[in-house]
């Protein structure tokens, strides 16, 4: 069973078919691709868990997947869990789906972390600048609920405190943000997978972005451009994080920064892969190895295969946001079309502020 229909969804339904596996795919009738890849398309809600055991318990599928989607990920280990195929606990799908207990966890953990709070609807702005009277401008808020850049605002000076707290509690569906110090540094994701309680970081994701006040991703780069010493120190702070977590099985997508002191601190770490293509194209493209397999192996109870699918390579993901991103694309599709992997339909440029993912007109991945 494969819970999930879009373009995010549809390269593990077209390898678990490669794998010999026959898929029964789940998700709302929406005309998405995953609809008509899947060996079987169910127009199921993915989170009617009631109507999900039922066809569970019908079809007897050796293991239930998704990949890249934080809603899915909570059905996916609710079926597991009924089927005694081994995931992650309850507690865990809490902790790293609320950015103000990942946080306190990470904490408790001995895990690096800059100075936070949590942030509540109708909260006094006095209020929270007391609280918060020895942080370092400047700060960032975010929704503890959200992924994908929504609600994110930095806040450069106490006078726009009111600001960043409005615009993210404007997002969040719960009612909390978590206000932190806005950590200095380059951006990276270390896309790992866990089997057991034990680790392998497979990939690190160099990142860019729009920046300030939004911080919308904008491309990645696999492998980065890292020394060997800092990359063996982003893998210890790493594992140790995911113990910090009690993450045990399967994908595993932590956001971090490193300073310019070399400290390492993280924005979030995901019990998934990475979306925007970082976990199933760029992934096996930068390291060889098949993540997406990797990840079938243990939604099936089985320890995940250390096999690799592709001779690694440079692999970066580039979006279209402007004009000019938009003109390079189509002077690379002329002079050298055989270093795009595959690119996404291109929408249009959009006229407004670039606020979360879902702005951008489109993505193309390069190799090298």
């Amino acid at each position: 069973m494969i819970l999930g229909t879009n373009e995010y969804q549809n390269p593990l339904i077209l390898r678990a078919k490669e794998l010999g596996y026959e898929t029964h795919v789940f998700g709302l009738p929406r005309g998405e691709i995953g609809e008509k890849t899947a060996d079987f398309f169910y127009p199921v809600d993915i989170l009617d868990y009631v109507r999900l055991w039922e066809e569970c318990e019908r079809l007897n599928p050796c293991g239930v997947a998704s990949i890249c989607s934080e809603l899915a990920m909570h059905p996916m280990n609710y079926l597991l869990r009924r089927m005694e195929i081994p995931c992650n606990s309850v507690e865990t799908e809490i902790l790293t789906t609320n950015k103000y207990l990942m946080r306190k966890a990470m904490q408790d953990g001995g895990v690096d972390s800059p100075n936070f709070m949590l942030v509540r609807m109708g909260q006094s702005v006095e209020e929270v600048e007391t609280i918060a009277k020895d942080f370092v401008y400047p700060l960032i808020i975010k929704p503890c609920d959200l992924s994908s850049s929504r609600g994110v605002f930095k806040i450069e000076t106490p006078a726009q405190l009111e600001e960043g707290m409005a615009y993210a509690l404007g997002w969040t569906k719960t009612g909390e943000a978590v206000l932190e110090e806005f950590i200095e540094g380059p951006e990276y994701s270390g896309e790992s997978i866990a089997y057991e309680g034990n680790y392998k970081l497979l990939a690190i994701t160099e990142k860019s972005t729009t920046g300030a006040p939004h911080f919308v991703e904008t491309g990645h780069r696999q492998p980065a451009r890292l020394s060997p010493m800092m990359a063996a120190k982003v893998e210890e702070t790493l594992y140790k994080a995911f113990r910090a977590l009690d993450i045990r099985y399967g994908a595993i997508h932590p956001e971090f920064r490193i300073t310019p002191d070399g400290r390492i601190l993280f924005m979030e770490i995901a019990t998934r892969m990475g979306g925007d293509c970082i976990g199933t194209d760029l992934v096996p493209l930068s390291s060889g190895y098949d993540f997406i397999g990797m990840v079938i192996d243990i939604c099936c109870g089985h320890a995940p295969g250390m096999r690799k699918i592709h001779s690694p390579r440079i692999a970066c993901n580039h979006y279209i946001i402007t004009p000019e991103d938009l003109t390079r694309f189509n002077e690379l599709k002329k002079l050298a079309p055989q270093q795009i992997w595959r690119h996404s339909d291109i929408g249009p440029i959009s006229e407004n502020p670039i606020l979360k993912s879902a702005d951008r007109a489109g993505y193309y991945i390069t190799v090298e």
